[in-house]
């Protein structure tokens, strides 16, 4: 059960912004980011003004904006719509970062993120309890981490970014690096199928967010993509590369089509072929992830 004491900060960017300036040099805080029905989406460690460089980053959509689409769409629904976001600084460590990033991942854990059936954003769970264990003992506690792959960071940055989207069974984007070259049209889907799934739409979904698009009548849905890491949190003792490719992976891709979720684009070389959608596709996709979850990560 997360211990919840009496807020020490809650209110707009400005007295946010006076409130963290005013705190000694090097102290730790946890935060949290609100809606404007106080819902928060986004939970944080950090010093300075790190709290108010989430809106920065989004609105400004710059690289930084594509570490996390999700949270950073979610921020500009929000200003776009000429509503605030609301700052909540949950605690003070002083120059404590391990217990500091322990209350983060106790503050995740409690509220959870969306794809853990949530309202968070968040990409990663926090590594709290990973802060003050020995180099075995949070390699393998990484290891057990939804996404997380030891040894592949490129592969941990896009299975977050997807289990971000929902959790599936299998992850149908691979790095570019990685794939094995196949042109869709070459290699249809051998499978028998019949009704498109939950992974069928967040295949298309992540590419359309990741492109900064619309899911709309006539979007094109391009098979490669690119991430850069969220570098809060991030779970593996190697670094991850500044930006990552990633690409739908074969059998993915053959299954969105022959299911009539999408109509190819082609291309000379698959990592350059494309999707698109028609009305009734969109649909289609709609009513799997559901209308309001597409509405609230600003898709629609």
């Amino acid at each position: 059960m997360l211990n919840e004491p009496a807020t020490v900060f809650e209110g707009s960017r400005q007295f946010a912004n006076e409130f963290v300036r005013s705190l000694p040099n090097g102290t730790f805080y946890t935060y949290l980011l609100l809606t404007p029905e106080r819902e928060a989406f986004y939970v944080g460690k950090g010093t300075g003004i790190r709290l108010l460089q989430h809106e920065t980053e989004a609105i400004r959509q710059t690289a930084i904006h594509k570490s996390n689409p999700f949270k950073c769409n979610k921020i500009r629904k929000i200003v776009n719509s000429g509503q605030s976001i609301t700052y909540q600084v949950d605690r003070l460590f002083g120059g404590d970062e391990a217990a500091c990033l322990r209350r983060e991942e106790e503050l995740i854990s409690f509220y959870k993120r969306r794809c853990d059936g949530g309202v968070l954003t968040n990409l990663a769970a926090g590594l709290g309890s990973m802060s003050s264990r020995d180099p075995l003992t949070t390699g393998r506690h990484a290891a057990t981490l939804a996404g997380v792959v030891p040894g592949s960071p490129e592969r941990t940055i896009l299975n977050l970014f997807l289990q971000s989207l929902g959790r599936v069974s299998s992850v149908p984007i691979k790095p570019l690096s990685e794939y094995r070259k196949r042109l869709v049209g070459a290699y249809p889907s051998p499978k028998a199928l019949k009704n498109p799934t939950l992974r069928n739409a967040l295949t298309i979904v992540a590419s359309v967010l990741a492109s900064g698009r619309k899911i709309k009548p006539g979007v094109v849905v391009p098979r490669k993509f690119a991430i850069t890491p969220e570098l809060e949190n991030w779970p593996l003792k190697i670094p991850p590369p500044d930006l990552v490719e990633g690409v739908i992976e074969n059998g993915a891709a053959s299954d969105i089509l022959k299911l009539g979720l999408v109509t190819l684009v082609a291309a000379d070389l698959p990592e350059n072929e494309a999707f698109q959608m028609d009305a009734l596709q969109v649909q289609k996709v709609t009513s799997l992830v559901g209308r309001t979850v597409l509405d609230d990560w600003d898709l629609l």
